[in-house]
């Protein structure tokens, strides 16, 4: 057979094509043969190193490759359409002819095509620089507009739709700080990415910067190629956070501005431990926090669940039931030993977090005032999740979960109580897969 349908999409063999309601969609000659390997063996788990084989036959390849091929599958077809299953491999679990379940599910994203051209907006005094970084990004297919003053880049980011900013810190009339403090303030503005590209050396300005909500830091001049990387991964960023924010509306169908309360929920915080205390420059630290979340926001989509908050070194996702949040947990797990362990090869070293699971009522909206717009999660739930995930330092664990959770999980998936949360018994996991 040439041609395979599940829902909408269609694998076309023959031409190595693939379709997403009826768009062709680009996907490169590994990820083409990963999803090929894949619909070919969908009646059963295929393991990682038989994916290893097919997709990278006769090469040496990191593991690491293999899960950076499957999170932008799951980009293309959608979250739940290659479940990992833990320990042993992945499946492909679309049904043919039928539409892909939508339970907590976030939406398609466009073709490829469509979503690599982006509004870009280049604010810089330097016209040299100015003209230099425009014919760049235009030459990566993007629509870019360009101011030489900040007060000017403020008045374009108000008056147009923007996906990107590219910003310079030394401006006269309104300098970069102050252009990211306005931003700050704007709960529109916000939902613009910025890249700041500036010649000011050391660590304070590059940390004024992330406090003021910058995505990256770029220092002049700025090499082309890592311009390339670090534009695609603040967009890709962003189109994340888009599809959150779809999601949410989702489990709020009001709308954010309407909350709703949310009768049983299972809330999973995840917490990087003591990472400022590492010897890091601020762009290792940016790049570390980059790779971790990407991996983390591919474990929990993976399961069906919803980041709803994020804030670097920290995330909190919802689940609808507790086996899908432990087995996120796990997944969360096994994918930063498998990124320490490329880390050691590297010589850098490893890092550690902890993972607390609670469930229970929440409220689930936006919170908004003049000045500041955010999502909210609210319930002891969310309390509860962030004082296990605090408890995993101080006992070592890696994953604890607080009873209501624990009481959801069959009788065979084995756990364990430890004394770590002065509300009660918490419970840790025994064995593999749950």
């Amino acid at each position: 057979m040439s041609a395979l349908v599940f829902g909408h999409i269609e694998l076309r063999l023959a031409e190595r094509q693939l379709l997403v309601h009826g768009e062709p969609v680009a996907l490169g000659s590994r990820g083409f043969d990963l999803l090929k390997a894949l619909v070919g063996k969908r009646d059963r788990v295929v393991g990682k190193d038989e994916l290893l084989d097919e997709v990278w036959p006769g090469l040496v390849v990191e593991e690491n490759n293999l899960q950076v091929q499957i999170s932008g599958l799951r980009r293309v077809l959608g979250a739940r359409a290659i479940s990992t299953v833990a320990g042993l491999g992945y499946r492909f679990t679309l049904a043919p002819g039928t539409v892909e379940p939508q339970r907590l599910q976030v939406a398609s994203p466009p073709p490829a095509a469509a979503a690599m051209r982006a509004r870009v907006l280049v604010a810089d005094d330097n016209r040299v620089n100015r003209l230099l970084l425009c014919r760049s990004l235009e030459l990566m297919g993007h629509h870019v507009s360009s101011a030489d003053n900040g007060r000017q880049a403020l008045e374009l980011l108000r008056r147009q739709p923007f996906e990107l900013l590219l910003l310079d810190l030394a401006m006269p009339e309104l300098d970069g700080f102050g252009l990211l403090q306005f931003r700050a303030d704007d709960a529109e503005l916000r939902e613009v990415a910025v890249i700041v590209t500036s010649a000011l050396g050391g660590v304070a300005p590059v940390a004024r910067c992330i406090e003021l909500g910058a995505d990256d830091f770029l220092h002049k001049p700025v090499d082309p190629w890592l311009l390339k990387a670090r534009v695609e991964s603040s967009l890709a960023r962003k189109h994340h956070r888009d599809l959150q924010r779809e999601a949410l509306r989702r489990l709020t169908p009001g709308g954010p501005a309407e909350p709703r309360r949310l009768a049983d929920a299972c809330v999973l915080v995840a917490r990087l431990h003591e990472l400022l205390r590492q010897p890091h420059t601020p762009q290792e630290l940016m790049e570390l926090l980059n790779s971790w979340s990407t991996l983390m926001f591919d474990a929990i989509e993976g399961r069906g669940g919803e980041v709803a908050q994020f804030c670097g070194d920290g995330l909190l996702a919802l689940f609808a039931e507790p086996r899908a949040a432990v087995q996120a947990g796990q997944d969360m797990i096994e994918l930063t030993e498998l990124f320490n362990a490329q880390r050691r090869t590297e010589g850098l070293a490893a890092i550690s977090f902890g993972i607390g699971i609670a469930r229970g009522e929440l409220l689930v909206g936006a919170a908004v005032t003049a000045r500041r717009a955010a999502y909210a999660c609210v319930g002891e739930a969310v309390l509860s999740a962030e004082q296990l995930a605090a408890a995993c330092a101080r006992g070592g664990h890696g994953l604890l979960m607080d009873g209501l959770t624990r009481s959801g999980l069959q009788a065979e998936m084995g756990t364990a109580a430890v004394n770590e949360s002065p509300d009660g018994p918490a419970y840790r996991t025994i064995q593999g897969e749950v």
